[in-house]
């Protein structure tokens, strides 16, 4: 009898714990659990948590049953042949398998771009929604969570142009002003504008991270965050790496470059998970936009997210134009005019060429390359700086 009490006393376990939040809808507990150490633990418990953290079927947008093709279509096409697949040893990891989950997620990255025709698409976007398909192994629930993933948390991203990303992006120095001054002031002094950073707003750091653990381990958190929490991640990160960049020379291509680096060089995710966390308690999104004087459009999904993710509910579905106002355009339509065709394409040539110097750069470090070839890729890695910094002053003149 002892035994058994003592049995009956011992703490249940996480999976137990989780589990126990999902069968009784315990979204309280269930947030807690994905906030803490360890987050929702595996893909099969993920697979019953992310629908109710993601409130599945809380909308009844007659527009989610259209089949007529995206414009952006063929460029989802030319996209999804070049993705990654994580490391997991979940994955079966043949040509046949591969070529399946590519024709998978092109269902799904147009299946929403079709159900949301006002929503463009961005390179980046379907490295999103892959994590989503690997984690459900089908179609249907990822389109629904991605559905609502590119509604409620990167919609901003999936307006005409990268604009109000880069806004968003703007917040990420006024973070790193309060938290980080010295690194701040490098940055600042060497007008290195926040572009290292827009792979992990738009894909949450999936496009810079090879484990599939981690990759979830960041989806668990922020499916339970407002919006801009990647950009508090990724402040926290760079003042984690302080020390190191401080060291580094002063030059805009070093410094750029490392900074690109960071997400890979994490050991421990959980730590910048907790920190963040509290930054966003410390600076919420609507004082940081006062603070760093960028105020984000008031349509924003950073603005909108509060008031709009509560009303969501399962047993009483809404349409989306009832929580945010939508007539066939992105609400961010009116909000952003200064960029055209032109910009975008550049700005999509610039962020092409971050991987290109990128590797040019280690190659020649790596082998010791002669003096010419060496030369070379710090040329390329000086062009791609004058792009970058063309562009920028392009953007925000």
């Amino acid at each position: 009898m002892e035994n058994e009490m003592r049995r009956r006393s011992k703490p249940a376990s996480r999976k137990a714990q989780i589990s126990h939040a999902i069968s009784t809808r315990d979204l309280t507990a269930l947030k807690q659990l994905a906030r803490t150490k360890g987050g929702l633990e595996t893909t099969r418990l993920r697979r019953q948590a992310w629908p109710l953290l993601l409130n599945f079927r809380s909308l009844t947008d007659s527009a989610h049953n259209r089949s007529a093709q995206h414009h952006e279509e063929s460029q989802v096409s030319l996209d999804i042949p070049r993705i990654n697949i994580p490391q997991s040893p979940e994955f079966l990891r043949t040509k046949q398998a591969d070529s399946r989950r590519q024709r998978q997620l092109s269902h799904v990255v147009c299946s929403v771009l079709r159900s949301y025709p006002w929503l463009s698409y961005y390179q980046g976007f379907h490295e999103l929604s892959l994590v989503f398909l690997l984690v459900f192994g089908s179609e249907r629930p990822a389109a629904e969570a991605v559905r609502m993933v590119a509604l409620f948390f990167v919609r901003d991203a999936m307006a005409s142009n990268l604009d109000h990303v880069l806004q968003q992006l703007q917040l990420l120095y006024v973070l790193l002003k309060a938290i980080s001054p010295q690194v701040h002031a490098i940055l600042a002094d060497l007008d290195v504008p926040p572009f290292f950073a827009i792979s992990w707003v738009l894909t949450w750091f999936s496009h810079d991270l090879s484990s599939f653990a981690d990759i979830c381990r960041i989806y668990d958190f922020l499916l339970v965050s407002p919006p801009l929490q990647v950009v508090y991640m990724a402040a926290v990160m760079i003042k984690q790496r302080e020390g190191d960049i401080l060291a580094l020379e002063r030059d805009f291509a070093s410094l750029h470059t490392a900074l690109i680096k960071l997400p890979a060089q994490v050991n421990a995710w959980q730590p910048i998970i907790d920190d963040s966390g509290y930054l966003l308690s410390e600076y919420p999104p609507t004082k940081l936009q006062l603070m760093g004087n960028c105020r984000l459009p008031k349509l924003s999904a950073v603005n909108t997210f509060e008031q709009s993710w509560k009303r969501l509910d399962p047993a009483r579905p809404l349409q989306f134009p009832s929580l945010v106002p939508v007539k066939d355009r992105h609400p961010l339509a009116t909000a952003s005019s200064k960029s055209t065709t032109a910009d975008d394409n550049r700005m999509a040539q610039v962020i092409e060429l971050t991987s290109t110097a990128q590797k040019a750069r280690d190659l020649a470090v790596q082998y010791r390359w002669p003096l010419v070839v060496a030369t070379a890729a710090s040329v390329t890695m000086l062009m791609y700086a004058w792009l970058l910094m063309n562009q920028f002053q392009q953007l925000y003149p």
